[in-house]
């Protein structure tokens, strides 16, 4: 099957002393790239095969702070007890950031600013519902979805 304007899915090619850039070494080097995204976007598109879910995050996690510290550790909390965490991390504004989540059927989103931190809360949005609750961080491990 031929399909036009599609692109390259994978290339690669040789990257003459690229380590130089990090190291002291002169070290040579080869690499390859695969599009994922693009590939299972078209199979998707062709019908070949189906995705049930948009998404496999649970939880997307939005900082609405510079210091990632505390979403971070949320995040790792969720994904040690199973629940698939995302964390999003453009700068963009909060209507963007939870339109994202929509689009991509995500279920909760939690909300992590500085009021947040200061009480020591998360704020945990069902977004089928629209309804939201504050969450205590020393209770992140308690959450079930």
């Amino acid at each position: 099957m031929i399909i036009e304007n599609f692109g390259s899915v994978c290339s690669g090619g040789r990257y003459e002393n690229l380590a130089e850039n990090y190291t002291d070494k002169k070290l040579p080097g080869v690499g390859i790239s695969i599009g994922l995204t693009r590939l299972f976007y078209k199979l998707q598109e062709l019908n070949l095969i189906k995705a049930k879910k948009k998404s496999i995050s649970d939880v997307l996690i939005i900082p609405m702070v510079e210091d990632f510290s505390i979403p971070l550790k949320v995040a790792n909390t969720l994904r040690n007890n199973g629940v698939n965490t995302e964390i999003y991390l453009n700068n963009k504004k909060l209507k963007a950031k939870f339109k994202y989540a929509d689009k991509l059927e995500i279920p909760y989103v939690i909300v992590i600013g500085e009021d947040e931190i200061e009480k020591q809360i998360v704020k945990l949005k069902d977004m089928k519902t629209g309804e939201e609750k504050e969450i205590p961080l020393k209770e992140i491990d308690k959450l079930k979805f």
